[in-house]
């Protein structure tokens, strides 16, 4: 029984050692140069036809190691989506805090992680990316405009910044401007980091408590938008409101905190557009196993033992 034990806990660290030189790997890479958001959408203009998919994610949190590592996975998982389909992967969306804290640091190690994506990365800003001017700075050197829209294929894709929470007047005359340029287009999505009610029932984020949310959902069910993603949640959840998905997808990376029953898993969403047809698949993603050994594993049997005993 002992040997038993010394070569499983032998094997254990070995595959451990393994599953962190990914992150040591990204740490000791060269940076590429970076892209802008208008530069990824320029790509797309000659796609044509009324098939294809595009993948989701949020809060990878670049510059943490355990984000780092976590987020590389997810990339590893994302890159492999053409294998089988038949509809192509036109282009990635991120639904903000692409960094841990918005330093020159922080900003580097996800430039690096986005260009290990195999498809262009549209970003919208996150809290943790407009901390000052200056990481305001930082974002529109690697990412570009905090606010822009985008048309590919069948469909229109638009930006929001809610990074200090409401939408203001301004904001929400030009998401209506928005709307009705694209009325002829098939399907509209919104890409935002804060979500405009919360879909977990236990949070600390409670937006209803503002009034920009019941005007800007408003305007998604007047002009018939399809899915609204957002992040800020690191968590996996989806409510339909007046024929209006609000999904909120924070799991590409940094370490969740809630029960990974309850969505607080890593994951990416996929999204299928097929003519007047749009479904979405979640696809999950294992941490690397440090840092299941490390964090997951314990934090999973915090709350097993949480809902036996209390």
């Amino acid at each position: 029984m002992k040997r038993f034990l010394k070569i499983t806990g032998i094997v254990l660290l070995v595959a451990s050692a393994v599953s962190l030189a990914p992150v040591v790997s990204l740490y000791l890479s060269k940076e590429p140069a970076p892209y802008t958001n208008a530069e990824a959408a320029k790509k797309l203009a000659a796609n044509k036809g009324d098939s294809f998919r595009f993948l989701v994610f949020s809060d990878n949190h670049a510059g943490l190691i355990l984000s780092d590592s976590a987020a590389l996975k997810v990339v590893r998982s994302m890159n492999r989506e053409d294998r089988f389909m038949k509809a192509p992967v036109d282009f990635v969306l991120s639904a903000g805090d692409v960094t841990f804290r918005g330093s020159k640091w922080d900003f580097r190690i996800f430039n690096i992680i986005r260009s290990r994506i195999n498809w262009p990365v549209i970003c919208a800003a996150g809290n943790h990316d407009d901390d000052n001017k200056k990481v305001r700075d930082l974002f529109k050197k690697y990412c570009g405009s905090n606010e822009m829209s985008f048309a590919n294929r069948n469909s229109y894709f638009i930006t929001l910044d809610n990074t200090i929470t409401d939408i203001t007047e301004k904001q929400l005359s030009r998401l209506e401007a928005e709307l009705i340029k694209s009325s002829s287009y098939t399907h509209r999505f919104i890409i935002m980091h804060k979500p405009p009610l919360s879909v977990y029932q236990q949070s600390w984020y409670g937006p209803e408590i503002g009034t920009w949310p019941d005007k800007f959902m408003k305007l998604c069910e007047k002009h018939k938008v399809v899915m609204v993603f957002t992040g800020h949640q690191h968590i996996f959840k989806s409510l339909s409101h007046g024929g209006v998905e609000y999904i909120t997808t924070g799991g590409a990376g940094m370490p969740m905190d809630l029960p990974t029953s309850d969505g607080a898993y890593h994951h990416y969403l996929s999204v299928r557009v097929s003519g007047d047809y749009v479904d979405l698949e979640v696809r999950k993603v294992f941490p690397p196993l440090w840092e299941y050994l490390c964090y997951y594993m314990w934090k999973d049997i915090f709350y097993t033992l949480k809902s036996v005993l209390l």
